[in-house]
């Protein structure tokens, strides 16, 4: 009699530590399903705010190649802050800028890099001065997502 009480309480202990057990794998299942889903959500993301930042690249440069600065400047970042900040630049500013440059003829984007909220994007720029062109290989223009979270260039930073 002894000994059937002590094989039914190993068994109950054994019942008992295989549920534990289990459910121990099934709530690291479940965690490692989730983490798997986050990564695959997040690829997708990636490449989706990977497309943006080099539509806004394009935008810009597609702007400058036509002579359009006023466009251009709308793909610049412009920090919001609350009052008057009296060091804000202005799409005047930004016309001065290309006052000294040489005309931007044509732009090939290479590659893009995203990290959160910021981007860097390389870009080959063929320019002319004189009617020779020059190349400028392997610029990187940085990005940053402003507060309606969309890509803008951070221009003068």
């Amino acid at each position: 009699m002894y000994r059937a009480v002590k094989i039914k309480n190993y068994l109950l202990a054994a019942i008992i530590l295989g549920l534990l057990l289990s459910c121990i794998l099934t709530l690291t299942a479940c965690e490692q399903i989730n983490g798997l889903k986050d990564k695959v959500f997040n690829s997708f993301n990636s490449k989706a705010s990977q497309d943006e930042a080099v539509s806004t690249v394009k935008g810009f440069f597609e702007a400058i190649v036509a002579d359009d600065l006023d466009e251009a400047f709308k793909y610049v970042y412009m920090p919001r802050t609350e009052g008057v900040n009296k060091d804000e630049k202005t799409s005047d500013d930004f016309k001065k800028e290309f006052n000294s440059i040489t005309k931007i003829v044509s732009f090939k984007i290479n590659w893009i890099e995203v990290k959160n909220n910021i981007a860097i994007v390389n870009v080959d720029l063929i320019d002319t001065y004189d009617g020779e062109e020059k190349i400028y290989k392997d610029m990187q223009v940085s990005l940053v997502k402003d507060s309606e979270e969309t890509w803008k260039i951070n221009f003068w930073e």
